[in-house]
């Protein structure tokens, strides 16, 4: 049995013999890329740097396209690289869709984190420091970033943000002030004390005159230390709102992490929130072994259904990668191979020009007895692949033309 991930999970079992051997090893050969971008910011009146990692499989012949995480406080390059690390491993394990990650590198994080005060006592309470403007980096973001990343990256209509303490406050904030910005976001203890509790206030006004809210909302704090336990308290009582309110369409989850104070807090609600986020987006093994049971409906017509609905809250259509509409092949081969031919024929007619989809239709052939078809599907597979040559990293190159070609002898 063979089957895709990075490049393919037909190759699963070696990556994780290599992974255990050599696990530095297998990342760096499996890794994304990052660069970095200036931007000469009429916002700001200033240059502004944003850095963008780009998964391993971004340079596949499928030349599929990827929701997008905006990260907040990107200047600090560790932040950085643990957000696309952890991403990438979920990713790769298959339990969240891949993403490219664009970080946002900040300036004066009060003055571009924050939102006008509304109570006046908060600028005396913030001394010389400067704040209230977070209109312009929402403004950036909006005329600058979003233009440049999304003409020169192939990219969904999908973004998340990420942001920790004040970037917290900042991504919460966009939900109410820019609510187009982001379909979903992660705040790591958030700063909701700021302003008296701005927040807190307008996101109950909020949902006095609104029922429905299709976000994804992540939000957490931590237990050690007297500012990460006011900022925690504030944080419950925006729950408490959330919770009285119960919006529909709201994907919420609030998280508090014994013994994490406010500097070790993002690396489990990274992990956690974007976890969450793949259970909304990828079909867990429940549903797939529910549908792959059920006598009354097929597994085909379950796939369409979910993603049907996922595409309905999310607001544009959502299919699955080239890998992921493999790997429903697959599992449905072993249940039902006929059935299984089905499948690897809608994901072709989704990916016409993977040579892996067409390599796994021969051998649903094969295993439904018709030798022929599956002569023939091999035969497309090498076909695909020698067309594909030159877009494919040469030793996923080696490795499929092997595997295809050894497929093939078998039936001769």
């Amino acid at each position: 049995m063979i089957i895709n991930l990075i490049p393919s999970m037909k190759r699963t079992i070696a990556f994780i013999i290599v992974l255990f051997l050599s696990y530095s090893t297998a990342a760096q050969q499996y890794s994304g890329t990052s660069k970095t971008h200036t931007i000469t910011s009429k916002v700001f009146e200033d240059a502004r740097e944003i850095r963008v990692f780009l998964p391993y499989s971004y340079t596949a012949p499928q030349g599929q396209t990827y929701p997008t995480i905006y990260l907040f406080d990107a200047q600090f390059d560790a932040m950085f690289d643990m957000t696309s690390g952890i991403t990438d491993y979920l990713a790769q394990i298959g339990e969240l869709t891949e993403f490219i990650i664009v970080g946002i590198k900040t300036k004066h994080r009060p003055r571009e984190f924050t939102p006008k005060s509304i109570d006046e006592r908060t600028v005396s309470d913030w001394e010389n420091t400067e704040i209230g403007k977070a209109y312009l980096l929402e403004n950036y973001l909006l005329q600058e970033v979003f233009p440049l990343v999304e003409s020169s990256y192939r990219t969904k209509p999908l973004r998340l943000a990420i942001g920790h303490s004040l970037g917290g406050t900042f991504v919460l904030n966009s939900i109410l002030s820019h609510p187009e910005m982001f379909k979903g976001i992660i705040a790591i203890s958030p700063n909701v004390s700021y302003d008296y509790e701005q927040l807190v206030h307008r996101f109950d006004a909020y949902f006095k005159t609104h029922d429905t809210l299709n976000k994804f909302i992540f939000v957490s704090a931590g237990t050690v230390g007297n500012m990460e336990n006011r900022f925690a308290a504030s944080l419950k009582k925006l729950d408490d709102v959330i919770s009285y309110h119960k919006p529909k369409g709201l994907k919420y989850n609030y998280k508090v992490f014994q013994d994490e104070n406010h500097s070790t807090s993002p690396l489990p609600t990274i992990s956690q929130g974007l976890m969450a986020f793949g259970d909304l987006w990828v079909m867990s093994e429940t549903q797939k072994q529910n549908y792959l049971n059920d006598d009354k409906q097929s597994f085909l017509s379950h796939l369409k259904a979910f993603y049907s609905d996922l595409s309905n809250w999310a607001g544009f259509e959502v299919l699955p990668t080239v890998d992921e509409a493999n790997m429903f092949g697959y599992d449905c081969l072993n249940k039902d191979p006929k059935a299984a031919l089905n499948v690897f024929d809608w994901a072709l007619n989704l990916y016409p020009n993977d040579a892996n989809l067409h390599d796994s239709k021969a051998e649903a052939y094969e295993k439904n007895g018709d030798l022929k078809n599956a002569k023939l599907y091999y035969k497309k597979a090498l076909n695909v692949l020698e067309k594909n040559k030159a877009t494919l990293h040469p030793e996923d190159y080696a490795f499929y033309l092997e595997t295809f070609t050894e497929h093939l002898k078998k039936l001769d």
